[in-house]
């Protein structure tokens, strides 16, 4: 008998987290827009990983003082199971930038990070122009793709089930120094 209770009790321990791990506890977010996907309210950090179905990493290491932003939750084609994820660090340069008597101000540099628990994007990369495959670290790739008018380069890789996109941007015209830097940060999550 206590064999069969203590059968009865793991089965549903397993199952309770099986539960709270399928798909995005939608308890403590609140809905911004719907249509095509489901966008949350910007939250802190500790609550979306409260809410998201996979453990998220966010990078340690940034080539200027940032901000602390919020981030955004949103539910691709309003699935509760295929979620992404992302974030915006810009710098913190904007004051001392900002040019009170101007109408037209500088770009400031910033990182924009996104994680998604299913290929959004990334095998579409493969095939399209202006994006060239780089080494990430030991065993892993991804596309990277400079973008001249922003100052700026992408990079996008997958691994362990989950697309990882990484944005710099307004902050180089040189392409060696943009693809180093995006190693460093992605290298820090």
């Amino acid at each position: 008998m206590y064999k069969k209770r203590l059968g009865i009790i793991f089965t549903l321990v397993l199952m309770c987290a099986y539960t709270n791990n399928s798909g995005l506890d939608t308890r403590s977010l609140e809905v911004e827009n719907k249509d095509i996907n489901t966008t949350y309210k910007p939250v802190r950090k500790e609550i979306a990983e409260e809410a998201l179905p996979y453990e998220m990493k966010y990078p340690s290491y940034f080539p200027f003082e940032k901000e602390n932003t919020k981030v955004i939750i949103t539910g691709w084609e309003n699935s509760e199971e295929r979620v992404v994820t992302s974030i915006r660090y810009p710098s913190t340069e904007e004051n001392t930038k900002w040019e009170e008597s101007s109408i037209t101000q500088p770009a400031i540099p910033r990182v924009e990070y996104s994680v998604a628990n299913f290929d959004r994007y990334y095998s579409k990369y493969a095939g399209m122009s202006g994006y060239n495959t780089i080494k990430i670290s030991d065993g892993l790739t991804g596309f990277i793709k400079i973008n001249e008018a922003i100052d700026g380069a992408e990079l996008h890789w997958f691994d362990k089930e989950k697309e990882y996109n990484l944005q710099l941007a307004y902050f180089s015209e040189n392409s060696e120094e943009l693809k180093a830097e995006l190693i460093k940060i992605a290298a820090s999550i």
